[in-house]
């Protein structure tokens, strides 16, 4: 019973000698091939991402004297503030922005010289009086014009670009329903409204036309100088511009306007720390004109910043493709969204969404992945794609050589010594079974 319960144990034994030696080094060598790849997906979307501010609140009280005005972002168009600004009214000498703008436009030779002509005489409520024959330059007419606003340079401008005041006219209506400035009428160049009753725009109008204007570089740098020298009949004459603001270094232009029937008006342009500003103000007092452009610029750079809401340089998240070849991929905004937004109040909500299905490798470098949606008060404000600045060609597997040697020393180490183990323990109760027979 002994012999046989003996020679049952060295059977045993010899069996499970033999299963380890069989499976053991391929256990190890197993474990030693790459690590079983994650799910492809995503992580840390939009992790960098914060929102902390909103579009302007145009009903903020701002204490100003005008009847009229609008506060507008000169780079997008949006209306930050308003205060009856679609209401029909006198534009006074504002007008001449857009006579100044049109001369510029339809004249290729400004430095030549043309004569006064009769229609052009007098003073006519300029600084200067103009007489009949008198030689000037176009480039000195559309400066006398929009710096000292002089009224008979602007009929001189308009008989020499159409041919007669009428033509001007009807080209300057024209202009103003290509710029969507659709409540505007003019009758006539230079704003002297006494004897026409319907020259008349809107305070929205005129910041539609100013910002027109002002993209325009001969007209930004007319209407940005405070002083300047032009010649009549050869003698020099000092202009001096009707726009106080202008000793602002902010303040960039525009123009000034005074009627007894439109009051005293101001449109302006400014840009201070990168936020560039239209700002129109009519039906204001003699003593508040320029103060009331001033607190509209003040108000809105206490509360109102163009912020880059998404920028296409920052990481927003990755993704992993691949299965048994894995590649990890930064992922970014396709495109920046900026806005200007009002620091004080209101919300920005950032939705992120990534395909359903991710695209396999080879992967394309800019290729979509999904797309980011900004919303303001719950309003889409801009959409761009979530993209990757890689690509990947080929699947690629990266190993460290010297590790992989390393590890297979270590296997073929542990399976000898186990070998050899097992050996022993085979020779010495093979010993005990002999001894015991």
């Amino acid at each position: 019973m002994k012999k046989s319960a003996s020679i049952i144990l060295f059977a045993n034994i010899f069996t499970i000698f033999i299963i380890f030696s069989l499976f053991f080094p391929a256990a190890i060598l197993f474990a030693d091939s790459d690590v079983q790849p994650e799910i492809p997906g995503i992580s840390d979307i939009g992790s960098s991402i914060s929102s902390n501010s909103n579009l302007a609140l145009y009903e903020d009280e701002i204490d100003i004297e005008a009847q009229n005005a609008i506060l507008m972002d000169y780079v997008t168009g949006n209306i930050l503030w308003e205060k009856q600004s679609r209401e029909s009214v006198y534009p006074a000498s504002i007008t001449k922005i857009m006579t100044g703008i049109l001369a510029i436009e339809n004249i290729d030779n400004m430095g030549q010289t043309i004569l006064i002509p009769d229609s052009s005489t007098g003073v006519n409520h300029s600084a200067f009086r103009f007489s009949k024959g008198d030689s000037i330059t176009i480039l000195d007419l559309i400066k006398s014009a929009l710096i000292s606003s002089h009224n008979n340079a602007t009929i001189a401008l308009g008989e020499y670009i159409s041919g007669s005041d009428e033509e001007f006219i009807r080209l300057m209506n024209n202009k103003a329903i290509d710029l969507g400035a659709l409540s505007t009428n003019f009758e006539n160049t230079n704003g002297l409204d006494s004897e026409y009753p319907e020259h008349k725009t809107t305070a929205y109008d005129i910041a539609l036309i100013a910002k027109y204007a002002m993209k325009n570089e001969i007209f930004r740098d007319i209407v940005g100088t405070e002083y300047d020298t032009i010649s009549l009949n050869g003698e020099s004459i000092l202009l001096k511009s009707t726009n106080k603001l202008l000793k602002y270094d902010f303040i960039k232009g525009i123009k000034t306007g005074y009627t007894k029937n439109a009051g005293f008006c101001l449109a302006s342009f400014s840009d201070l720390d990168d936020t560039k500003l239209i700002a129109v103000v009519l039906n204001s007092s003699f003593e508040e004109r320029e103060n009331d452009i001033i607190k509209l610029i003040e108000w809105a750079h206490e509360n109102i910043k163009y912020l880059t809401i998404i920028n296409s340089n920052d990481t927003v998240g990755s993704i992993t493709l691949g299965s048994d070849t894995r590649v990890r991929l930064n992922l970014y905004p396709e495109n920046d969204i900026s806005k200007m937004v009002h620091i004080a109040a209101n919300h920005i909500n950032i939705e992120q969404t990534i395909d359903n299905v991710l695209p396999s490798l080879p992967f394309n470098k800019n290729q979509s992945v999904g797309s980011i949606e900004v919303y303001i008060n719950d309003k889409s404000i801009g959409k761009t794609g979530i993209i990757s600045k890689e690509s990947v060609d080929e699947p690629y597997i990266v190993q460290n050589i010297s590790d992989v040697l390393e590890k297979k020393k270590l296997t073929i180490l542990i399976y000898i010594l186990a070998f050899y183990f097992l050996v022993i323990i085979f020779i010495i109760l093979r010993s005990l079974l002999l001894k015991k027979t």
